[in-house]
């Protein structure tokens, strides 16, 4: 049975009486009890806490709720007894450590919701005894009845409630898995210099998913947060028909830059197009050296001739992602990519990163914070570690090549 009440606001100073309470009152009376039983106090302890944050209570009279449970036995909520509790508002003020008000003002919001009844002496006072075989034989206090007769819809209301926080944790853990697939074709797309509305349509379609996602949530709207899970899949879709058809469609090469002259191209095409092809030519392939990577201007007037290959030596969590025996820069670009999804850096600040650094230096950037993440070398996370670089790039403080001679010296060491 499902209550409803209709609050009395009249100045007489007596406890208000409601047609909610009215109602569990008459149940009472008519010995109306839920075809459910208690079986623990465990049970209950979960049940009750569950289903009075569905209804909406808050924290502290949760509290004085499993406080009140606690002051009561087993066989208490057997068929025929009346679980009463007679503890002071001071005892209670004691057991959750605030004052005789806070506590007045739980006891009323449990009241309100239905959960418990008073049960009143001629005085005003609380007091109880049960005999000598643990029996209550005579209380006045707090009536916790209501409970037991309304343990069914209770229950239900519990799982109701659990189940949501299930639906919900999965929708987040699920709009948090296409999001990812968003920065990294946003990502990829960067490090390509691919540009274009579709790339940012993917961005507006993930977050409008999560937009209706939160609304329904905050509604605690369950039909609502399902239609928009829904969408999903859709977004997914569309990253795939996005990549395959602007990234590795026909009239692009391998690496997903195309080839035809007329790519809206963000810096210098030529140029970036000249480097990119002389760097495909391997070592094994061309008989010749990889070429050095294009590092920004030493503060220290530091100079390191950085190769693929000898830079995989330098930095063995990196080489873990390049597959290739005999690496090329699209080989440690690619591979920087991925790492960096790994390592929790944002798409906003790689994409800084590439702006000030460039492909090469952005990618050592990346390198260098996985391996001093992999040596515990990092206080807060690799994410705002790499943030402080860009940073420092941006002031022109950033010295990549001193650093990069400390990684070279340490492998000498021990080698």
């Amino acid at each position: 049975m499902t209550y409803t009440q209709t609050a009395f606001t009249g100045l007489t100073g007596a406890r208000p009486i409601t047609a909610l309470t009215r109602r569990i009152a008459r149940d009472l009376e008519a010995r109306v009890v839920g075809t459910a039983t208690v079986a623990s106090k465990g049970e209950l302890y979960r049940v009750m806490d569950e289903a009075a944050v569905a209804l909406g209570l808050g924290a502290g009279a949760r509290e004085t709720l499993r406080h009140l449970i606690g002051y009561t036995r087993l066989e208490d909520w057997r068929d025929g007894r009346t679980p009463i509790v007679w503890p002071s508002n001071l005892t209670l003020a004691d057991a959750a450590r605030k004052t005789v008000g806070a506590i007045k003002a739980r006891l009323r919001q449990l009241r309100d919701a239905g959960l418990i009844l008073p049960h009143d002496a001629g005085h005003g006072r609380r007091a109880g005894r049960r005999d000598d075989s643990g029996v209550i034989s005579s209380a006045f206090g707090l009536d916790l009845s209501p409970l037991r007769t309304r343990f069914d819809e209770l229950h239900a209301l519990a799982e109701g409630y659990t189940a949501q926080v299930r639906l919900f944790n999965e929708g987040r853990q699920k709009i948090a898995r296409v999001r990812r697939l968003v920065g990294q074709a946003l990502a990829q797309a960067a490090c390509l210099r691919l540009t274009g509305s579709h790339w940012l349509a993917l961005q507006d379609a993930i977050e409008q998913v999560a937009g209706l996602a939160a609304a329904a949530r905050a509604a605690r709207d369950s039909a609502a947060y399902h239609a928009a899970l829904e969408h999903l899949p859709k977004v997914e879709r569309q990253v795939g028909d996005t990549i395959d058809r602007f990234m590795f469609s026909d009239e692009n090469d391998a690496s997903g830059s195309k080839n035809e002259p007329d790519i809206q191209i963000q810096t210098n095409p030529l140029p970036l197009e000249n480097v990119q092809a002389a760097r495909n030519c391997s070592s094994d392939l061309g008989g010749r050296p990889s070429p050095l990577a294009d590092l920004p201007t030493s503060p220290s007037n530091s100079a390191f001739k950085a190769r693929p290959a000898e830079l995989m030596g330098m930095f063995p969590t990196t080489a873990m992602y390049v597959g290739a025996r005999n690496p090329t820069w699209s080989d440690i670009h690619r591979a920087a990519a991925r790492l960096r999804h790994d390592l929790g850096i944002r798409t906003g600040c790689w994409v800084d990163a590439l702006d000030k650094l460039g492909l090469d230096a952005a990618a050592v950037a990346v390198m260098i914070t996985a391996e001093r993440n992999a040596r515990d070398e990092i206080r807060l996370t690799p994410g705002a570690y790499f943030a402080g670089m860009v940073g420092k790039a941006k002031r022109d403080e950033l010295d990549l090549a001193k650093s990069l001679w400390g990684f070279r010296t340490e492998r000498m060491a021990t080698h």
